[in-house]
């Protein structure tokens, strides 16, 4: 990870704390502004990978998942926003969805980096802490503000691994 890497990483730790805190004082509205926020960046991470296929890796065996994904996120991402003004149970269900999502594809990684022999247990707990508070969110289902400060605490979570992967050294592999 290079310096300009560990200074977007820092600085998106910190507004991932700072909506944490937003969502927390505005709980009313907080649900609505979540599905905006999240809607926004899936729509801009699959704009950003559009453009990676476009210019580099349709040409890389593989490049097709990317385009894929690209659609996928831009899919969901603009699913996300149409659901601002829907009733409350479905944007909650869709933050459901997507934690367990997130959850197991982190779980994958994490397997597939144990079989590497890289390190692979925090993958797998940033998976399980994600599916854990996908159920808890359905288990209070019924709760505004339960649930509201349980996706706080994942982005209080999330933003403090993101934080802590920028003081983590990292490998520098050179190929001679």
């Amino acid at each position: 990870m290079d310096r300009l890497e560990r200074a977007a990483n820092f600085a998106i730790g910190l507004a991932m704390i700072a909506c944490g805190i937003l969502l927390l004082l505005e709980p009313k509205y907080g649900l609505i502004i979540v599905a905006f926020i999240l809607g926004f960046a899936l729509l801009l991470y699959g704009m950003r990978t559009l453009i990676y296929y476009v210019t580099m890796a349709r040409h890389m065996a593989g490049g097709l998942s990317i385009l894929l994904i690209a659609i996928i996120a831009i899919d969901v991402g603009a699913f996300a926003l149409t659901l601002a003004g829907k009733p409350r149970i479905s944007i909650v269900l869709y933050l459901v969805g997507y934690n367990v999502l997130v959850g197991i594809v982190t779980i994958a990684r994490g397997i597939e980096a144990k079989k590497l022999e890289s390190r692979w247990k925090g993958s797998v707990i940033h998976g399980l802490v994600s599916i854990a508070l996908a159920m808890l969110c359905l288990v209070f289902i019924g709760s505004d503000r339960v649930v509201m400060a349980i996706y706080c605490f994942g982005l209080f979570y999330r933003a403090s691994v993101r934080i802590a992967s920028v003081f983590r050294p990292t490998e520098i592999i050179y190929i001679q």
